[in-house]
This record gives structure tokens, C-alpha cells and sequence, in this order.
């Protein structure tokens, strides 16, 4: 390859890169749940030399010990913020937590229940994803669309007349808590997990349900959605038999390389979690509230108004399929960013430092969009503006 080609080649990546960081942070409006903005120490963290090394349980590399003071800290990091005794911060993703959670617990054969992917359960549980893999028998929790909740006193009868080995809530779409205790029969003798990694920065924030102090063996999720840590996984446990066992699921078998600038990255955003935990949750959940009480107002179909709409970081807005994609579709030409299901997640722009003034200007910006009052164009503009207005992130150690 000639020179010229490659400098071609050097030219074009940073160009993308480029043009992607100015698009996603400066001239759009991100309302989809799965993502939030860390902050700039938190993302200077995965450039460190930690991203070049290795280390593994058996010792079998040196030069590890810095490595292993990163991950006691972010494991002690970890335990504080979600009050739990035992954390595990070497998964490199939700999916893989849960991958570790039934490799661990279930056998070939087993019932798993989990959240029905036709109502927003997480399709990678399901029988199409680890249940395919494992060879699982899955059960899904009795669901009460209207609600958009499952049905505690069915799902207790489906639980003691099935008797499945696991039972795992939380899922993709996730508005409200769940009725835990009252779900399960007083003497089920299987295990209990919650999946939450769409709710993990709402569960540290003391905002939304408190999984492992209601009746659930473990918590497992993902570290960039609510929770505005790198993109990765973890687990938390207070029940040490069954964190052992999750443990011995890790290494070798399912994760390997741990990537330690991805931990050392964790860590700094547990920090900030600490400090700001409480106040970014609970700003989250007023957001998401007053952005579905004003499109409703505006007239745009949002689920569940008789329930109050959310107590969550997500919006559901409640269109078929078909309409809910050509919306996401309008939304993005005018540089608001969803996911084709019109799921709206407020992490993103509260830690942006939006609150409720904004959200009812975004549910104008989006009903002219879906009433045809204005067209992409000019919404794009608008859009710039507001991103522009609050380009500076909060809830950031850096501010203080």
C-alpha cells in the first residue's frame, strides 16, 4: 500500500470520528435509554496504558499489581454504591452477566421465567437468545399490558404450579418497579435475579426499586445506561453461595481479558455516582415525568397516563410498530435520536444538565414533528440550539 493511500486511509478515520463526536454531542438531542454521556475523565480513563495489559485469576501474568488494586477499588466502589456484600466488575457487558448468571445456576433442561419479549422483555434471555444456548425451558411472567407491569398474583400461581429454577426480573422496557415479594410463593426453593440494566443508575440513586433488600438473590446489569459509567457489566449479590458460583462462571469460561481501562473507568463514574447519585436520579425520573405529562398534553399517545406515565429514566410513546419507525426516522432527520420501539430515556439530557423546562421544550419540538406542524428542517435547528445550551455536563467531578 502506497503512502498516500495510507495517509488517505489516517484521514478519513479521524474525519469520522470527528464528524461523529461533533453530530452525537453537539448537534443532536439523544433520548435513547440504552446510552448516557460520560464524563471526560471517566472516558480519558479507557486511553490509559491499563487498555494494553493483561492479568488473570491463576496469576499467570506479572506486572498485575496495579491491575488488582483497580479492581479491589472498584469492587469496594461498587458494594458501597449498591449496598451490597459481594460485586463482581469483571464482565464486559449486561448480556454477559446475565450469560454468567444461567451458566451458573441452570442445568439443560430447567425453567427460567423472565419479562415476555413481546412487552419489552430482554430478547437475549429469552428462548431465542440463552435459552436457545443453554437449552432452557423458558417461562414468561403473566403480563398486564395496560399496566405495563407484570401480574404478581399469576405470575405467584404460574411460579408455584411450574416451578421453574430461576426467576429473573427487570427487562428493556421498564416504566415501573415490580411487586417482588408478593410474586413469589412464600417456600419457592429456586433462585431470584434482576436484571437491571436499564434501571442501574436509578437502583444506585436510591431512586427506583432496591432489588437486593426486596427478595432477589442477585443484580446484574450494564454500566452505561442510567448508570453513566463505560459501556460493561456487573454483578452484586448479599447471598455468598450463590455469588461463589457466579464467580466460578467468569473466568475462564465466559470472560477472559477483563480490560482494566475499562474498570479503572467504572471506577471514577462510581465515584461520581456517590456523590451525585441521589440528586442525578431523582432528576432523571422528574425529567422523564414532565417530558411524558407534556407530550401527552400535546396530544401524543403515551402509555400508562392513569399510572402517572414513568417512575423511570424511560418514555414509551404508544404507536404500532409501523408508525413508531417512521417516526424514529423523522425524529433523527431532525436530530433527535431514538430507537425504532420510541422508547424515550431522559439520562442523557438530565446529565446534560436539562430539567423539566426542557423536557416540555422537547415534547414541542416532537409533537410539531409527529402533528406535521413543523418539518425536519426546521426542527433541526432548534434541536442545535438546545444541545448547544447545554453542552457542559453535570453531576461530574469535574464541576466541583
Amino acid at each position: 500500500m502506497s503512502e498516500s493511500e495510507i495517509v488517505a486511509y489516517f484521514r478519513k478515520l479521524r474525519k469520522i470520528v470527528k464528524d461523529h463526536t461533533e453530530w452525537r454531542t453537539r448537534e443532536t438531542l439523544n433520548l435513547i435509554p440504552s446510552e448516557n454521556a460520560a464524563s471526560e475523565e471517566t472516558l480519558s480513563l479507557l486511553s490509559t496504558d491499563f487498555s494494553n495489559r493483561y492479568s488473570s485469576r491463576d496469576q499467570f501474568y506479572r506486572g498485575t499489581k496495579y491491575s488488582d488494586e483497580i479492581e479491589t477499588l472498584a469492587k469496594e466502589l461498587a458494594r458501597k454504591l449498591f449496598r451490597a456484600k459481594f460485586a463482581d466488575v469483571r464482565p464486559l457487558s449486561g448480556h454477559l452477566c446475565s450469560m454468567i448468571a444461567f451458566a451458573s445456576l441452570l442445568r439443560p433442561g430447567d425453567k427460567v421465567v423472565t419479562c415476555p419479549p413481546a412487552y419489552g422483555g430482554y430478547p437475549g434471555s429469552s428462548e431465542e437468545g440463552l435459552g436457545k444456548i443453554f437449552r432452557l425451558r423458558n417461562l414468561y411472567f403473566p403480563f398486564d399490558p395496560k399496566e405495563f407491569n407484570i401480574i404478581p398474583e399469576k405470575t405467584r400461581t404460574l411460579v408455584n404450579l411450574r416451578k421453574p429454577r430461576l426467576v429473573v426480573f427487570g427487562a428493556s422496557y421498564i416504566l415501573f418497579p415490580y411487586k417482588i415479594d408478593s410474586s413469589l410463593p412464600d417456600h419457592y426453593e429456586g433462585e431470584v435475579g434482576y436484571d437491571g440494566s436499564h434501571v442501574m443508575g436509578l437502583i444506585a440513586g436510591g431512586a427506583f426499586q432496591q432489588p437486593l433488600s426486596e427478595g432477589c438473590d442477585f443484580l446484574v446489569g450494564s454500566t452505561h445506561k442510567s448508570m453513566f459509567g463505560p459501556q460493561g457489566g456487573i454483578i452484586l449479590s448479599n447471598n455468598q453461595d450463590i455469588f461463589q458460583r457466579m464467580e466460578e462462571s467468569i473466568y475462564p469460561g465466559i470472560v477472559d481479558n477483563i480490560h482494566w481501562n475499562r474498570v479503572a473507568s467504572l471506577a471514577y463514574a462510581e465515584i461520581e455516582l456517590l456523590k451525585f447519585g441521589r440528586n442525578y436520579a431523582a432528576q432523571v425520573i422528574r425529567n422523564s415525568k414532565e417530558l411524558a405529562r407534556s407530550l401527552f398534553d400535546l396530544g401524543i399517545k403515551v402509555k400508562c397516563p392513569h399510572l402517572g406515565f414513568t417512575k423511570s429514566h424511560q418514555v414509551l410513546l404508544d404507536y404500532d410498530a409501523n408508525t413508531s419507525r417512521r417516526l424514529a426516522d423523522i425524529f433523527e432527520k431532525a436530530g433527535i435520536i431514538t430507537d425504532v420501539a420510541i422508547r424515550l430515556g431522559t439520562s442523557e439530557v438530565t446529565r446534560r444538565g436539562m430539567k423539566e423546562e426542557e423536557m416540555h421544550r422537547i415534547a414541542w419540538l416532537i409533537s410539531d414533528l409527529v402533528n406535521g406542524k413543523r418539518n425536519s428542517e426546521s426542527v433541526r435547528g432548534s434541536v442545535k440550539r438546545l444541545t448547544r445550551e447545554f453542552s457542559k455536563l453535570e453531576f461530574s467531578l469535574a464541576e466541583e
